[in-house]
């Protein structure tokens, strides 16, 4: 056995049994399963969800308002915001909605937030707020301004 072969035998033995070795043959066995059965690289389940989320994605989502609101008055959770599906429900495009939903008799407030009667009623009686006052729910942080309910006006949409 001549001395050049020697050294070629040698360099093969070492990257045979080198450390990144055990990596490159377990990521070559995921991908030759994968491909045989041929499923893509993530989840089938994570894809599936993915597409009912993006359905339901709004700008409105993840903001630290939709949170804030959701945790503190015990107002339900959108599927998108919850814990369970939040980290997969941020890479997800948001939905292309050509109609917008109101709740049943919108009212404003004199800060100009539109919230339904009976939602907004429901909130500050969570919130402990005098009766025939309200206060804006998103507020929570702060004591807010209180306002007369005179001063809340019905809006109408045409």
């Amino acid at each position: 056995m001549g001395p050049m072969l020697s050294i070629r035998l040698t360099e093969c033995s070492q990257s045979l049994y080198s450390r990144g070795r055990y990596h490159y043959l377990s990521t070559l066995f995921v991908q030759t399963h994968h491909d045989l059965f041929s499923l893509p690289p993530i989840p089938l389940l994570h894809i599936a969800l993915s597409a009912g989320l993006s359905a339901l994605k709004t700008p409105a989502c993840h903001s630290q308002h939709a949170l804030a609101v959701t945790a503190n008055t015990g107002a339900p959770v959108c599927p998108i915001c919850s814990t369970e599906l939040n980290e997969l429900a941020k890479n997800v495009p948001y939905a292309h909605h050509t109609t917008s939903a109101m709740e049943d008799d919108p009212v404003v407030l004199p800060n100009g937030r539109v919230f339904g009667r009976e939602r907004l009623q429901l909130l500050n009686e969570k919130l402990g707020t005098k009766k025939g006052m309200y206060r804006d729910p998103t507020k929570l942080g702060e004591m807010g301004e209180e306002w007369d309910e005179s001063k809340i006006r019905k809006v109408f949409i045409s």
